[in-house]
Parts: C-alpha cells; structure tokens; sequence
C-alpha cells in the first residue's frame, strides 16, 4: 500500500476513533466493551483508530450508543452528538478538521440548522500549532456567504473557528449566534454589558447588543473566533 493510501487509512481510522468515542456517550470503555463482548483493550484500538471495527461491530455499537450507523461509517448523517463532539483529529504531521455543513452569513444572517461533518480537511499540524499557535482541536471549518465582511471575507471562502476563543475581549472576528442566526462579525466590548457587531463592509451599520437590558434580551452566543480564511476565486 502506498503512503497516500496509508495517510488516509490513518486518517480517517482516526476520525471513526473519535464517533466511535463519541457514540459510547456516558458509558464508560469497559461497560461498552461488555456490551458488545468485545475486550476493552479492544475497544480502546478503535478509538484511537490503531484498528477498524468490521461492519458487524459498527452496528452494534450504533445500536448500543443510539447513533446513526451511517454516521458512525461515514461521518455525513447528521447526529445531535456530531454538532456537540466532533473535534479535529491529529494523525502524524497533520490534523483533519472538520468541516461543518453551516453557512456562516458575512450578511444579515442566514438561517440553518443543519450541523452535520460534510469532510475532514488536513492541516499541517505544524501550521496550527505553531503559526496559529493553536494547542487543542476544538476547531471548526465553516463556509461564508454574503458580502458584509468583504474585502477581508467573502462569499464562498472558507474559515477556521477556534471554538474555546469565546472571550470578545480579544480583537479578531467572531462566528456567532443572533436570534437563530449564524453570523461573522467584528466584535467590541463597550462599557457595561454592551457589545458593538460591526462589518468590514461600510454598507452595513453596526449595532448594539444590550446584555444588561432583561427585557429586550436576544439569543446570542459566541461560537468562537476565526483563526484562519481561505479564498476563493470567482
């Protein structure tokens, strides 16, 4: 087998690693192991993608930990626990991230729901760890549309999320949640409980979150903050 081939087989042994992981939920490796009569040492292969499970055991563990088995396979079933436990993976000198079918809106906000892993990009792990000096793989690729944010982003680029970069104290551009809402914007702590939204594109006004105002309180959250943006030419 040529090393391309291996690269893969790694990666996305891996990437199974980490579903199998997540699918396991609560239970812990040796109560899942008992389940599925396999030994623990075993289980514990799988997730760290040492070695695949043939097809009988996916179904089973789907079974067991209630995912979807296409999800568990391939990674591209949408799955509540996908959204919450899908992380980067590091195989040898790169780190598959992935990335989500979302549409981050550089616009006025673009209404989806729909979270679910469409493939795992490789990085070198060099470039994250040392040029974006980024430790951990609670990263995210998301796709933008919209022009609010141009020139710096545009329609169709592609951005990396760090998602423990929730602090708005720390300059850069968020992804963020307003009012169902998914958004990438500039954002400022005011004094007080306020926060200044602001777009790279003078077209779009800025405008003010109140976090202090109970009665006018909005759903939002910071998702995290963009590290890094790929361009795409028309």
């Amino acid at each position: 087998m040529d090393r391309p081939s291996n690269e893969l087989r790694d990666a996305y042994a891996a990437s199974l690693g980490e579903r199998i992981r997540s699918c396991r939920g609560g239970l812990t490796r040796e109560e899942f192991a008992r389940r599925l009569d396999l030994h623990v040492n075993t289980i514990g292969k799988f997730e760290r993608g040492v070695t695949i499970p043939d097809a009988f055991a996916v179904l089973r563990m789907a079974e067991i930990g209630k995912c979807p088995p296409e999800w568990l396979l391939t990674g591209n079933v949408k799955s509540d626990r996908v959204e919450r436990n899908v992380r980067a993976v590091e195989s040898g000198d790169y780190i598959y991230v992935p990335h989500f079918d979302v549409a981050m809106s550089a616009g006025n906000g673009v209404f989806c729901d729909v979270e679910r892993v469409v493939a795992m990009r490789p990085f070198e792990a060099k470039f994250i760890r040392q040029e974006l000096g980024i430790g951990h793989n609670e990263l995210a690729l998301v796709s933008v549309i919209g022009n609010s944010m141009e020139p710096l982003l545009r329609s169709r680029d592609t951005t990396m999320l760090d998602l423990l970069a929730k602090d708005v104290l720390t300059e850069g551009i968020h992804a963020i949640r307003l009012d169902g809402a998914l958004m990438l914007k500039q954002l400022q702590r005011l004094p007080g409980k306020v926060l200044r939204v602001s777009s790279s594109n003078p077209e779009y006004a800025p405008f003010e979150i109140d976090g202090s105002d109970e009665e006018s309180q909005r759903d939002f959250s910071v998702l995290g903050r963009v590290r890094w943006g790929g361009v795409t030419f028309n």
